[in-house]
């Protein structure tokens, strides 16, 4: 009987783990590293949207006060467009997050960047509606 594996082919082993399924599931200190730092400038973006529910409903309050010594009617607080200021940097750090977990460091970087313009442009957005 003759062998049918060709002779140049090394030996299939069990004891070699497959590279690619042994590092899918883990993150690592540098994606970590990475998470955290633009986490910072997440957070300091859902600040600016928590006080922005306050200061803006505070000064519609204090305007429509005002109105209403002139007998004017009141201004509605824009509560849909100051939740979704509230909600939209913590789902974005969430996608970028999810979406960056078994990329490249550099490709990592690019999700969190681009997440965090998309953040900024929809807040001054909503702030101009608001």
């Amino acid at each position: 009987m003759t062998d049918t594996t060709p002779a140049d082919s090394p030996p299939e082993t069990a004891s070699e783990p497959d590279t690619a399924t042994s590092r899918s599931g883990r993150i690592g200190w540098l994606g970590i590293t990475i998470a955290i730092l633009f986490g910072l400038f997440y957070v300091y973006d859902l600040f600016e949207a928590i006080s922005n529910v306050v200061g803006v409903t505070s000064q519609i309050t204090l305007y429509n006060e005002a109105r209403a010594v002139v007998k004017l009617g009141p201004v509605p607080i824009p509560w849909v467009w100051l939740v979704i200021d509230v909600l939209l940097a913590p789902v974005v750090f969430a996608l970028a997050f999810i979406l960056g977990r078994r990329k490249r460091a550099v490709l990592k970087v690019l999700l969190f960047v681009i997440g965090l313009t998309l953040v900024a442009a929809t807040t001054l957005s909503v702030e101009a509606l608001a």
